[in-house]
């Protein structure tokens, strides 16, 4: 019975990968107005990053929706590090982060490239070639959903 209630919970979560899920599209438009982001873009850089997939992990350690590293999650939200999973906190962080880049840069490409590779890269142009394909990758899914 254990069993069956586990791959039901993580069925669950995978069914879930791949489209966004009404609630999680309006926790991104309330997220995004909160802090001044078009939410067309936080929602781009959400399904780039992770397909809306609350469970997401990386390779490298990223987690959640935003695909926080452990750093960025502590210095954006000073939140545990086991909230990365919770879409509420990821998708807050996630507006509230590409609002601080784009403060940062006054660019949105840029501040793009500093949520890939990192705000020093970008300070340093040192923006690498899979940063700039993720930064035109974000851009065209922008695009697709403004036009509807």
């Amino acid at each position: 019975m254990r069993r069956a209630a586990y791959l039901v919970l993580l069925l669950g979560a995978a069914f879930a990968c791949g489209h966004v899920p009404q609630d999680l599209w309006a926790k991104t438009w309330k997220y995004a107005r909160a802090w001044g982001v078009d939410p067309y873009l936080v929602a781009a850089v959400v399904w780039v990053e992770s397909g809306y997939c609350t469970q997401a992990m990386g390779r490298a350690g990223e987690v959640g929706l935003g695909q926080f590293m452990p750093g960025t999650w502590q210095r954006v939200t000073g939140a545990p590090l086991e909230w990365r999973s919770h879409p509420d906190w990821a998708l807050w962080a996630t507006a509230k982060h590409l609002r601080e880049l784009w403060e940062a840069t006054r660019d949105w490409r840029l501040a793009l490239a500093a949520y890939n590779a990192g705000l020093g890269a970008v300070r340093r142009g040192a923006i690498p070639a899979s940063t700039q394909r993720y930064v035109e990758r974000v851009l065209s899914v922008y695009r697709a959903w403004r036009r509807g």
